[in-house]
């Protein structure tokens, strides 16, 4: 069969089949690029990770979007802002970093507690939802958070990991999808649950 084309091939039979073959790669560039300007492909395969390099102690009015089970944890927790294409701030993440947490409790001898969860808030304060598990650590765990599937320069995806030395061992958790009915981010519901 090869035998058989390039023989053809060589008689310069198989020219229409090339021109048809560009006419097909022309009309998929087009459509292709026609895509680009709707919605059906305004999402980014852009994805955000939060660096803990990055975070910082929230400011004062930051501070007044978290809710008075807070307040004993304030000086150790971090604010993330995500960040869209043009680096415009699109989410805030606040959590308890534990880390800072116990070590100052070191001397007084503290058993490990419950951290509130982190809180995911819009730059303006809405509360956007919360992660299952703290960011960056959950002793003995670490929560790695990855934002994805961006439309409209906002993240419609986040992603999470947990590296955990204990029993159940590193997982991919059910990622949270942004509920454009609801307004926030909710675990993406998986067959059978």
């Amino acid at each position: 069969m090869a035998l058989e084309f390039g023989r053809r091939l060589l008689a310069g039979q198989m020219i229409p089949i090339f021109r048809h073959a560009t006419r097909l790669t022309k009309l998929g560039l087009a459509v292709f690029l026609a895509l680009q300007f709707t919605g059906a492909a305004r999402a980014q395969t852009r994805r955000v990770i939060p660096s803990p390099s990055h975070c910082k102690p929230p400011s004062a009015s930051q501070e007044k979007w978290l809710s008075s089970e807070w307040i004993p944890y304030l000086k150790y927790s971090r604010a993330c802002s995500i960040r869209d294409a043009k680096h415009r701030s699109v989410i805030v993440l606040i959590s308890v970093w534990a880390e800072l947490y116990y070590k100052a409790q070191a001397a007084k001898n503290v058993e490990q507690v419950d951290l509130p969860h982190p809180q995911i808030f819009s730059p303006s304060g809405e509360i956007l939802g919360s992660l299952p598990y703290n960011f960056p650590d959950d002793p003995p765990a670490e929560l790695r958070v990855t934002f994805t599937r961006w439309v409209d320069d906002f993240p419609e995806r986040i992603e999470l990991f947990l590296n955990d030395p204990r029993a159940a061992g590193n997982r991919q958790l059910p990622p949270m999808i942004w509920s454009r009915d609801q307004k926030k981010y909710v675990p993406e519901k998986r067959e059978g649950t």
